[in-house]
Order: C-alpha cells, then structure tokens, then sequence
C-alpha cells in the first residue's frame, strides 16, 4: 500500500503537453518497428536455415540414430544458434543446447527429460546465461524443474500501476541471479502435487538521476534477496508439452517470501493457471488461457506482476504497467502445418493490473491481437519456431523465439 501512495504522489496525471510527449514517444516506438522489421525477417530467414541443419546426436552415432525407428529413439541433442528478437530486448542472439532423453523402455509418446544451457546477449547490451532442467522417471511420477541463472539487464521503468503516463519513463539496468526450484509427484492419472523454492538476488547498477529509482522510495531499489517456499497442484492431460494439440493444464500455486528463509522482503503470491487445448479438423487447434497472479505484503517492483511480453499479451511491452496483481485472457488458432513444416496462428488478449483485486474494471483492460508464423524444426518432439507479431494499446511487438506461448 506504501507503493501505492508513491506512485500517486510522483505521478501526477499528465496534462496536454505530457500527451504530447507520450504521443512523439509511441510514434518513435512504432517507427523504430518498422525500420528493424526487415531485419527481423531476413534473422527469420537465417534462424530457419539453421534451425533446419541443427545437429542430433544421440548416444550413438548420428547415422545409426538416423536409421532406427522414430518410435525407439530416446534420447537426442540439439546444437541451435539463437537468433531472436522481442521489443524488450531488440535484436538478440546466443547458443543453446537441447539435450532431451526418455527412461529405458520408453517410447515417443512418453514425456522427454530435458536440459538446457543457453547464453544470450542482445542489442540493448543485456546478457543471460542459465541452465533449464526438466527431468520425469519412475514412469513420469516424479518431475524435478529448475531454472539458474545470471542476468545483467537494462530495462525501463514506467512506474507501478495499470494508468501510469508514458512521459514518466526511466531507464535502470539490473545485474540478477535466480534459482528456481520444483519438484512434483503424480498421485493419480493427470494429477500432481508439489513444493517449490525461489530465489532472486537483485541490484540495481544504473539508475536515470532524477528518476523514481533514485530517491529510494520505491521498494527493489535498494540491493536485496527475495526467499520464498511454496506448494502447487497440477492438473496435465496435455498430450504434448511442446505443442499440446488436446488436453488441459491446471496449476494452483501459493509461495511464501520471509525473513524465517532469509528474505529482504515480505510478501505472498497466489496463481492460477488455467490452459485447455480443442484439436479441430485435422491440424487446427483452439487453445485458451486464463491466467490470474495475486499478490499480498510488500514485494519488490521487480517481482510485481508484468503484463506483456512474448507469453501473456504478445504486443505490449513487458513491465510497462505492473503491480501487484494482474488478471489475463489469451486464446490462440493454430494451424499447423499449413505447407510442409509451416503453420499460422491468430490470437488474441485481454488483461490488466491491478493494486487491490475489487480494482480490476472491464472498461480498464488493455488488449492484445496479432498473428504469426511457424516452423516445426524438431518433428520429433514437436518443437516449433515462433515468429509472432502483436498489437496493443499505443503500442506493438515482434517476438521471435522457440516454443508456445502457452
């Protein structure tokens, strides 16, 4: 609530000249667009290329891997130069390896195992390095996720809140390190259940003078430790985590952060995951999300809730509204494929942020609609690249990157 008097009391509503600053801001937002769309396409071009010619390997050789059954391969790598671009990073690139495998015995149908290290660096001089893990055995009753990582990140602050003017904008780069931790149990045909821990260490390198950042007032700024344990139910019937073409995903999850596990902050998170997937015809696909984040306590404004960015609301820009809460809805048309390894999706969103939930108001809700394209490199594993274009309020987006987005 602290946060919340902050931001009124620095934030005055704009008048007809911060209008006019917001309207030159987003006119150069969208011309920036337009002069690395041509880029971004041509790096399109070249990702499929190399996308095409990634490397297997398996534990034998490539040719023995080549001529054994599809249903019995079990185990694969995937060397894949990155090349990406999102409007919160520009152009970016890197190397990823994909290294998948399944249990002695286990065919395609069943769930992969998968490890993932990847380094990124990208135009607006933000690096990445982390490690992803997703691991099933004794026949998929147990998972174990995680996610380590360092991250040096500028980025753009505009503020908390889900009206904040666009003049208010400030830059701050961040150097963080996180890790994530899941572990899961299958107790019954589709449900599991599970615990969680997370931990992020922030601090801020580079803050605008003048900004809201630099007088203190607006908690993260100051260097500090998030810790927090939690618990979670899944309910998973999708046929593929990939590209889930039927079934559902379920997840209720609630973490705790406090000193007891040696936090800075004190705070609460509650999410609700809500995913379900209608194959229609041959190779379309109808797929919803509902996707509530609700928080309580004090949390730093690096872990507010953002809306945006390439996985909920594609076209608006990540962070440029947050705060406590948010509430989103996505449903996306896929067809795939349409010619060959190619395939199309349409989508669209609603969502919003919120300090308090009874603020959330319909008339307030910013929305989100674009298409996109597909390139399914792995027909194995059905793992797609993704090219997506997306639209919102005052603003639009271009996300080239692997997976679905939900």
């Amino acid at each position: 609530m602290e946060m919340a008097r902050v931001k009124k009391e620095t934030h005055p509503l704009e008048g007809a000249g911060s209008q006019q600053n917001s309207s030159d801001q987003s006119k150069k937002r969208r011309i920036a667009m337009r002069i690395n769309r041509r880029t971004v396409v041509q790096m399109l071009l070249l990702s499929l290329l190399m996308a095409s010619n990634a490397v297997y390997a398996g534990t034998r050789s490539g040719e023995e891997i080549e001529q054994e059954p599809a249903a019995q391969k079990r185990s694969g790598v995937v060397y894949l130069p990155i090349l990406f671009y999102t409007p919160e990073t520009k152009i970016g690139g890197g190397a990823l390896v994909n290294y998948h495998y399944r249990e002695s015995g286990k065919e395609r149908t069943s769930r992969p195992s998968t490890l993932m290290p990847s380094l990124i660096y990208t135009q607006k001089k933000q690096a990445v390095a982390q490690l992803i893990t997703d691991l099933y055995w004794r026949n998929e009753t147990y998972n174990l996720k995680s996610y380590t990582g360092y991250i040096k990140f500028p980025d753009t602050f505009y503020g908390i809140g889900h009206n904040t003017p666009e003049d208010m904008e400030e830059n701050f780069t961040s150097r963080s390190a996180r890790l994530e931790v899941s572990f899961q149990k299958k107790v019954r045909s589709g449900w599991h259940v599970g615990v969680q821990y997370d931990l992020i260490y922030s601090k801020l390198l580079e803050v605008e003078e003048g900004g809201l950042l630099t007088k203190g007032t607006i908690l993260g700024s100051e260097e500090g430790t998030a810790s927090g344990a939690g618990a979670f139910v899944n309910w998973d019937t999708r046929n593929n985590i990939f590209y889930p073409s039927s079934g559902r995903f379920y997840q209720v999850r609630a973490s705790a952060f406090g000193r007891a596990l040696g936090s800075d902050y004190r705070f609460n998170t509650y999410n609700l995951d809500f995913r379900q997937y209608f194959p229609l015809f041959s190779s379309h696909v109808l797929a919803f999300q509902g996707y509530l984040n609700l928080m309580s306590g004090d949390p730093p404004f690096q872990l507010l809730s953002l809306l945006g960015g390439q996985e909920k609301m594609r076209g608006c820009y990540e962070g440029r509204y947050r705060d406590k809460n948010m509430m989103v809805f996505q449903m996306e048309y896929r067809i795939m494929p349409v010619w060959r390894r190619f395939g199309l999706v349409g989508f669209v969103g609603f969502g919003d942020v919120s300090d308090e939930v009874e603020n959330f108001a319909l008339k307030d809700f910013k929305h989100a609609v674009g298409g996109g394209i597909r390139y399914k490199f792995s027909p194995e594993e059905e793992m797609n690249l993704r090219l997506d274009f997306g639209y919102g309020k005052d603003s639009s987006g271009m996300y080239i990157t692997i997976g679905e987005a939900f």
